[in-house]
């Protein structure tokens, strides 16, 4: 096996936030300076990553490149993929390519012995070929997916100018998420409003948030914000996750278990890290009978080699200290009812959020979400073209064992015909206050 040369792999954290509010109090707070963008959490660990990038910028996009460059890095590209990714045989079962990898070295291998690429070309090349063959670019299979400044470098949420709405006064009111909210740039001034908004809608029956334009991410934001205060215990996410034996998922593993039995969470006492409960490893057919994991594929398990438990903690915001509410504090919604209307465009983190909305009791409307759900993500650098690649190594099943990238979240109730997502809730809503 080719040398690896970067292992840099990155888990979604948010802070558990312990400020705490009274319910009843009115915000009233005018902001003198604005809150610049919050430090990126995953900033520091990929520092290293971060260096090889800032070099391979220099690569100008019109020098070609080598053909014997361009094969070696394919052959190593479809190497790490083949030790490492764990998907391989869901994309034949759903796309109907027979075969994936080989079609995807063929298909690369041609365009490099006919063309003369550059550095830019042969980075969309493999892009391309991700998103035609990968199922999308499932699983955040992804070609240079970080920036000159440690920031995705494309845009998942575009920003929105849709203000918080009170449809019925007293009874209903609609809360789009800004999509600043998982692009952890929340300025102060955007979370005075939504406070002082949830402020002034304490106690109505029904809050719907709508997060159908919300493609990815990061969640912690979003998690203090709208899950936390409104939980009354400890909520426990457990989902049953499987790995190959390559480098890649076997060294994050071992990472989070190192994290985990010496106590150690991400960024430090005042953090949790999402998905960073694991269990130790079990071969995978063994672990798949112990739980129960009947409706798993057998194609897709005959490939991986080891099962672990993953478990998310959520801990619920304590509401019975706070005297004044400031800027960083979080009002629980306080309404009988909480609706979250999701859509295709919720992936990633999106996707993430409206799996632990729907464990923490929202009701979903809408359309199920799209995929790119999966963990264990992992960074590696071609050795050749200095081109770095992203992808999810943990093939992670809900409770039955379908896999969540084939499967994901659905909600309780779709979309009525001839209708969307908030126009089914008003209904709903309409339907059952006759019934009362």
């Amino acid at each position: 096996m080719k040398k690896l040369t970067l292992t840099l792999v990155l888990a979604f954290i948010f802070v558990a936030c312990n400020t705490a509010v009274e319910p009843n109090l009115e915000v009233d707070i005018e902001p003198t300076v604005e809150i610049s963008t919050p430090q990126n959490p995953e900033r520091t660990a990929l520092q290293e990553m971060l260096d090889i990038a800032n070099d391979n910028w220099n690569i100008s996009s019109g020098d070609f490149l080598s053909s014997e460059d361009v094969l070696y890095d394919i052959d190593f590209l479809v190497q790490t993929l083949e030790e490492n990714f764990p998907f391989m045989s869901l994309v034949e079962r759903v796309t109907g390519i027979n075969e994936p990898l080989n079609s995807f070295r063929d298909n690369l291998t041609f365009h490099a012995q006919s063309e003369n690429l550059d550095s830019s070309s042969f980075g969309n090349l493999i892009e391309g070929y991700f998103y035609d063959i990968f199922f999308s670019s499932m699983a955040h299979l992804r070609v240079n997916p970080l920036d000159y400044h440690g920031l995705w470098s494309f845009d998942l949420n575009p920003q929105i100018d849709a203000p918080p709405t009170i449809i019925e006064e007293g009874k209903i009111a609609l809360i789009p998420v800004n999509p600043s909210f998982f692009n952890n740039f929340a300025t102060l001034r955007e979370m005075v409003d939504l406070q002082n908004f949830i402020a002034e809608i304490q106690g109505y029956e029904h809050v719907i948030l709508d997060l159908t334009h919300i493609g990815g991410g990061f969640i912690d934001t979003a998690i203090e914000t709208f899950i936390l205060p409104n939980l009354s215990e400890p909520l426990y996410i457990t989902e049953f996750a499987f790995i190959t034996d390559g480098v890649f998922p076997t060294n994050e593993h071992s990472e989070r278990l190192r994290r985990v039995n010496g106590n150690q969470l991400i960024g430090g006492s005042d953090f949790l890290a999402l998905r960073n409960l694991v269990s130790p490893l079990v071969p995978a057919a063994e672990f798949a009978a112990q739980h129960n994991l009947t409706n798993m594929n057998q194609d897709d398990l005959q490939n991986l080699a080891y099962g672990f438990i993953i478990e998310t903690l959520l801990q619920p915001t304590d509401l019975s200290s706070l005297e004044r509410i400031n800027w960083s504090s979080r009002l629980p919604l306080l309404a009988d009812n909480i609706w979250l209307l999701v859509s295709p465009t919720n992936g990633s983190a999106g996707a993430i959020f409206a799996n632990i909305a729907k464990e923490a009791g929202l009701t979903l409307v809408g359309e199920q979400t799209s995929h790119w759900n999966s963990d264990g993500r992992a960074f590696f650098e071609l050795p050749r073209t200095g081109h770095i690649i992203s992808m999810d190594t943990f093939y992670i099943t809900d409770s039955t064992g379908r896999n969540i990238e084939e499967f994901p979240p659905e909600p309780h109730y779709f979309n009525r015909p001839g209708m969307d997502a908030l126009q089914t809730t008003l209904a709903i809503i309409a339907e059952r206050a006759e019934m009362e």
